[in-house]
């Protein structure tokens, strides 16, 4: 070897044993023996740069004689120090029992020892060296008498050793916890190799893919486990279709693209989370799924319920409850979805307004029971007479509409306009009593009165046309009936601000003479409007308007007041009425505060009548009217019948009413002239009606002495009409009066 390399460890622990051989046949021959160790020494302090020492043998224990300079650096000590010291006192602590036996029997029976032991270093530290032990020489019990040993320094193996079989029981011990941790999760896990074969799976995912259990063993190919389940029913969806699915899976296992739910027997539904890693392995957790799915459903059928609920509750508040026809709302919807899109090309839009006449008495008179069995047949007739794409709705107590889209709309209205008052013609029975009615129909048509968005609007002006017509009867818009709506509407907020205001709204007055003699007999105080614009006019030209706005009561409070006010100035002039009569609405009439009202007045000027129209209906409201009527009389005044003949007052209402004085009505007065003659028979009757009841007769319309004599013949001892004086403001009255009284009274007129 060159020099300045010492040869490796074996080659130098070989030629020591040899050297030690040599000495050992030396000794045998008696003599050399000393010179041998001391060669073998002298080797080692040449060739040696690992420890190495030379033991003598004494018993059962070893002795150092010699150590080289790297066994004394190792040890931490001087080599002479070394000297005697025994050298298993030079072994650490690490060096367990069996190593120290296994050392013992190889020193004890002479025989080459090779193994680790660790020593002691000054420093406190353990050097593990490689030790090779060679006997030399041999002693009389058959012994060695010295040991040769040689050591390597492999402290850095054993570190190296002790840091991987650290890592290796941490490693251990992290595999241990995640196997218990995957054990433990309540999923089931799976992980299978980049050539799809599993490697690792737990418990429960053998309990969920329990028919495929035969094949769920490491190594098993994905696919065959997948088969296995195929062909014991382990994927109820995959029935019938095995291969598709099987390839669809594989190829979602392959490359997975987020969670794929599963369905197994029983019900049981698992959500499949699948992860490709970077070295090609599949890490797969399978979700039992099956309660947050029956969840699920239960919620989604909850959902579909409350759906169902939510149309029905839809349905119903776009439903007349007792018609089961559309409401307002629901036609408002309609008419706003037709509103957002144009009609079908060639096709028009109808809208008709039905008002059914006469319900109020049927509701009155019958009951609300027999009312709603009328608004139900008229439904039914109004689902009789349109097709089934049109809409129906019930939009107020009496008022239903039809929303019609149709070529030729116009047509199909009219011709349900038609139909409609031809069936409401007929009587509806209830309980055994014929409850007649009537229809009136206002019909509005689209494009060609306006945008659908105004269907309604018009149709409901051509309504109030039709009643105007006399019901019964339909009435289409027309651009002339908008106009008459918005002069009624414009007319309705002159009368408004004319309230406001207090000096527009006035009373005139209509004498009456006595048919014996032409004395004055009274005045009937009515209501002129002085208009601004339109003049004077006459209550005929805006109470319905007024009726429409609720403030006839109040018209007739004022002129009330007036009236009195009037006779009371009147009788201080010397020009004393005997009599005022003042006309009364039913909604004054049904109001309690009537009677205080006239208690407020004051005590009256003179005699007071109110003058009810026959057309009030007792029968509905008799009782409530007649308390009123009574407060009334208790303060003196009296009840007069007003345009008796044209109305509904039946025997039973006289009877129940008792008034003081009916007055004829003006349009059988007229029928006295000429060829309207036949009108006298009628007045007769009346007449002799009242004398058989005690009441009193008054006319009116009076325009001839003709009337005015055969009123006389018929027993009127009251005369009201042009042929006397046509009505007055305050001023023509007084001097009407004046001039009155300076007449004669021989002549009525």
């Amino acid at each position: 070897m060159c020099a300045g390399h010492p040869p490796p460890f074996a080659t130098r622990a070989r030629a020591l044993q040899g050297a030690g051989a040599t000495g050992a046949g030396a000794q045998r021959g008696g003599s050399g023996q000393a010179v041998r160790i001391e060669e073998v020494i002298a080797v080692l302090g040449v060739v040696g740069h690992d420890p190495a020492l030379v033991c003598a043998r004494t018993g059962e224990s070893l002795s150092v004689m010699w150590c080289n300079a790297a066994m004394a650096r190792a040890a931490g000590r001087d080599a002479v120090d070394l000297h005697g010291e025994d050298f298993l006192a030079l072994l650490g602590d690490e060096a367990d029992t069996e190593l120290g036996y296994w050392l013992a029997a190889a020193l004890a029976a002479g025989r080459p020892f090779r193994g680790m032991l660790p020593f002691r270093t000054g420093g406190g530290a353990t050097l593990w060296g490689e030790c090779q032990a060679s006997p030399l020489g041999t002693a009389e019990d058959g012994g060695c008498t010295h040991w040769v040993l040689l050591i390597r320094d492999i402290t850095p193996d054993m570190d190296l050793r002790d840091a991987l079989a650290g890592a290796k029981a941490e490693a251990e011990r992290i595999r241990a916890r995640l196997w218990a941790a995957i054990e433990a999760a309540p999923d089931a896990f799976a992980l299978y190799d980049s050539d799809d074969r599993l490697v690792m799976f737990n418990e429960r995912y053998r309990e969920l893919y329990g028919e495929s259990r035969a094949a769920l063993t490491l190594g098993t190919p994905f696919e065959e486990i997948l088969r296995e389940g195929l062909a014991r029913g382990q994927y109820p969806d995959a029935a019938g279709r095995e291969e598709e699915w099987l390839a669809v899976r594989l190829a979602r296992h392959r490359e997975p693209k987020g969670p794929i739910e599963q369905e197994l027997p029983g019900d049981r539904h698992l959500q499949i989370r699948e992860q490709r890693t970077p070295e090609g392995d599949t890490v797969g957790f399978r979700i039992d799924v099956t309660e947050l799915k029956r969840q699920s459903r239960v919620l989604e059928s909850q959902a579909r319920a409350l759906a169902e609920q939510m149309e029905r509750m839809r349905e119903l508040a776009r439903t007349d409850t007792l018609t089961g026809v559309g409401n307002r709302r629901g036609l408002d919807l309609q008419m706003r979805a037709m509103a957002e899109r144009p009609p079908p090309p060639g096709q028009g839009r109808a809208f008709l307004h039905i008002d059914l006449d006469r319900f109020k008495q049927i509701n009155d008179m019958s009951g609300h029971a027999a009312g709603d069995r009328v608004l139900q047949e008229v439904a039914g007739i109004l689902g009789r007479s349109v097709r089934p794409q049109d809409y129906v709705a019930r939009v107020g107590g009496d008022e239903f509409a039809i929303l019609i889209e149709a070529e030729d709309a116009g047509r199909v209205a009219d011709g349900v306009a038609a139909r409609v008052i031809e069936a409401c013609r007929l009587p509806v029975f209830h309980d055994g009593v014929a409850c007649r009615f009537g229809a009136s129909i206002g019909i509005a048509i689209a494009p060609e009165s306006g945008e659908t968005a105004g269907l309604m609007e018009n149709a409901d002006i051509a309504l109030y046309a039709a009643k105007a017509q006399g019901r019964n009867r339909a009435a289409r818009f027309t651009a002339d009936l908008r106009h008459a709506a918005e002069d009624r509407k414009r007319l309705a907020d002159d009368l408004l601000r004319a309230l406001e205001r207090g000096e527009q709204i006035r009373a005139w007055y209509h004498p009456q003479v006595r048919a014996e003699d032409g004395g004055v007999a009274g005045v009937e105080a009515l209501v002129r409007w002085h208009h601004p614009e339109r003049g004077v006019l006459p209550p005929d030209a805006f109470l319905d308007v007024a009726d429409d706005l609720d403030v006839t009561a109040e018209i007739d409070r004022r002129i009330l007041r007036a009236a009195l006010e009037t006779a009371a100035s009147l009788a201080a002039q010397g020009l004393a009425l005997p009599k005022v009569s003042v006309n009364v609405s039913y909604g004054r009439l049904a109001r309690a505060d009537l009677s205080a009202e006239v208690a407020r007045l004051g005590p009256l000027p003179c005699r007071v009548a109110f003058e009810l129209l026959e057309t009030i209906d007792f029968d509905r409201d008799g009782g409530e009217l007649m308390w009123t009527i009574d407060a009334l009389r208790e303060q003196g005044c009296e009840i007069e019948i007003d345009d008796f003949g044209s109305g509904r007052a039946s025997l039973s209402t006289l009877l129940q009413l008792r008034p003081e004085r009916l007055k004829i009505d003006r349009r059988l007065v007229a029928a006295l002239d000429g060829e309207g003659a036949g009108g006298s028979p009628l007045i007769r009757a009346i007449a002799d009606m009242a004398r058989a009841l005690g009441i009193r007769l008054s006319a009116e319309g009076v325009e001839t002495e003709a009337q005015a004599a055969a009123l006389r013949g018929l027993g009127c001892d009251v005369l009201q009409g042009h042929l006397f004086a046509p009505p007055l403001e305050v001023e023509e009255l007084a001097d009407w009066l004046a001039d009155r009284a300076a007449a004669p009274a021989s002549s009525p007129a």
